[in-house]
């Protein structure tokens, strides 16, 4: 999916059925379910994995789709009972509208223990003007994209701030004038 369909969070139609994307509100909910899928699926969506998938963990299957869309689980029990096909390919497009999820690399183990916490991340896009409540209903990617794009931020800021002092503290006043005045151009 492209950041325009994640950033205003649409959906896609299959079979007449409407499937959203994943909300960060939501998060632990879904995450309970998922997460099993996510390390199985290891970004290999062919019909075959798929299939293994569901036969594997067939209750955090239908938990994913019951809550990706309006139905409930009886419905998605039903359909994949009747009609495997169809319902493989229902959890395809789940699968494919909330990649993000789903695409996410294990974390590394460390030796260090971090204490960084979704409150930490949460903080960290509200430093850069989001709000709390805006940032619950991002869809997934959208807050990992947001995410990204705001350490990309804090890192240029922070070359910029280097680059500033050091010229501050190794150029004449001349020199130093002559660099605020193209900045401020900039």
């Amino acid at each position: 999916m492209n950041e325009f369909f994640l950033a205003s969070n649409r959906t896609i139609q299959k079979d007449d059925i409407e499937i959203n994307q994943i909300t960060v509100k939501d998060l632990d909910k879904w995450s309970q379910c998922a997460e099993p899928i996510r390390k199985e699926l290891k970004q290999d969506y062919s019909n075959g994995k798929l299939e293994s998938i569901a036969k594997q963990h067939a209750v955090a299957v239908l938990m994913v789709c019951s809550l990706a869309t309006i139905y409930d689980v009886d419905f998605y029990a039903g359909i994949m009972n009747t009609d495997a096909d169809k319902f493989i390919s229902i959890f395809s497009e789940v699968l494919v509208v909330n990649k993000a999820y789903f695409d996410q690399e294990d974390a590394k183990k460390t030796k260090e223990k971090t204490e960084t916490t979704w409150f930490d991340s949460f903080q960290f896009l509200i430093s850069k003007g989001h709000r709390h409540k805006d940032i619950l209903d991002y869809s997934f990617g959208t807050f990992l994209e947001y995410l990204k794009a705001a350490q990309r931020n804090e890192r240029n800021s922070l070359l910029s701030f280097g680059s500033a002092m050091r010229v501050s503290y190794h150029a004449d006043s001349k020199a130093y004038s002559k660099y605020t005045e193209e900045v401020k151009k900039g």
